[in-house]
């Protein structure tokens, strides 16, 4: 009995020992944890001029380029050069058959000879009626009949001569050749091919060089780039989302006077100076519109920009603890933010956010490594 009564107490004080034991350890930890500081990255608030810009899609086109028609009817008899060559301007792309224009050719000058030989023949003949007209020997209707007999041959003459020209025009249309120096595109014809004149285009010319960018501007961006255009000229910036070193600037040179009805936006054109070789015509890029800057704005890093059920916020240093501070973003670029609220030029904001944080907690900055990722989304309590 008295064993079982001496166990009993061992046991109960060695419940109490390790009891006491965890009370110690629990409250310790919660002393170390009140005045441990959690390390967080931060930047500092930058004060400068931020750029206002208008990003749209758009398409590249050569800014000359000339699609080759046939003037006039016929087979083609040559094709003088093939996709892809180089010309200068004045080079013969095709021959069509021009033997029936040399046929008309022929005849209009057979049909003018015989004009001309009338026209000499009516012409002589009203000067021998002349004297007799003076002298009252022939009536005013004989007369009248053989001046309009010379003026039907002048006229007959004009119309062959008329006739012969648009022939001769016909054989040279025949040979047709490249309004500027440029490059060959897509050749839709062959030899024997029968084009007719007006009709679909048998190649296209692009001449090198030069590209614009057609684009569009929404009808609510349209005030902000018409304020920009009234300050001066509007350059732009031109890149590819695949090939972002494909980057090329131009100028803002063409603005429609009114709205394209479908789309409800305004057509603009950029041309671009100097492209580089990684823009190509019917490319899809993306152009930026420079519309000018804001000065002395806040901006503050994408990372660094929390939102909440009241809004956007930051997380501030100040006097060595995480300060919730609201903030409006005005706009974004290049994953940064112009910030409208209470924020100082220098101050720290946090752009790594760990789960823990509280608005209030005691903060220890370390070395920023460049603007990281958040690490969670933390909200205001």
């Amino acid at each position: 009995m008295k064993l079982r009564i001496l166990v009993s107490i061992v046991v109960l004080a060695l419940l109490a020992a390790v009891v006491y034991r965890v009370q110690q350890q629990g409250a310790g930890e919660r002393r170390g944890s009140g005045d441990r500081a959690l390390a967080v990255r931060a930047v500092p608030v930058e004060e400068r001029d931020f750029p206002r810009v208008l990003d749209l899609p758009g398409t590249l086109e050569a800014a000359q380029q000339v699609a080759i028609v046939a003037q006039v009817g016929g087979t083609v008899l040559r094709q003088h050069v093939e996709e892809g060559d180089a010309v200068a301007a004045g080079k013969i792309l095709f021959t069509l058959d021009a033997r029936p224009a040399r046929a008309r050719i022929a005849q209009s000058q057979a049909t003018l000879a015989g004009a001309l030989a009338e026209a000499e023949e009516a012409e002589r003949q009203l000067r021998r009626l002349d004297p007799l007209m003076a002298s009252g020997y022939i009536s005013r209707q004989e007369y009248e009949t053989a001046r309009v007999a010379l003026e039907a041959a002048r006229a007959r003459a004009g119309a062959a001569r008329g006739e012969l020209e648009a022939a001769r025009l016909d054989v040279a249309y025949a040979a047709i050749r490249a309004p500027i120096a440029g490059r060959v595109g897509r050749i839709s014809v062959r030899p024997g091919s029968l084009v007719q004149a007006g009709g679909e285009p048998l190649t296209t010319l692009i001449a090198p060089g030069t590209l614009d960018v057609r684009a569009s501007v929404a009808q609510q961006d349209w005030p902000e780039l018409a304020a920009a255009r009234e300050q001066g000229r509007v350059t732009a910036e031109v890149f590819l989302d695949t090939h972002p070193g494909a980057r090329a600037r131009g100028e803002l040179v063409f603005v429609d006077t009114q709205i394209d009805a479908p789309t409800g936006a305004v057509p603009i054109k950029v041309r671009l100076a100097d492209p580089p070789l990684g823009l190509l015509s019917g490319q899809s890029v993306r152009v930026r519109l420079l519309l000018g800057s804001d000065p002395g704005a806040r901006v503050v890093p994408e990372a660094a920009l929390q939102h909440g059920q009241a809004g956007s916020y930051v997380y501030v240093v100040r006097g060595g603890k995480a300060v919730v501070q609201p903030v409006t973003s005005v706009r974004s670029l290049d994953g940064e933010h112009m910030v409208e609220g209470e924020l100082r030029a220098g101050e720290s904001v946090l752009t790594e956010i760990p789960q823990r944080l509280k608005a209030g907690d005691a903060v220890r900055l370390e070395p920023a490594a460049g603007a990281g990722a958040r690490t969670g989304t933390a909200r205001p309590r």
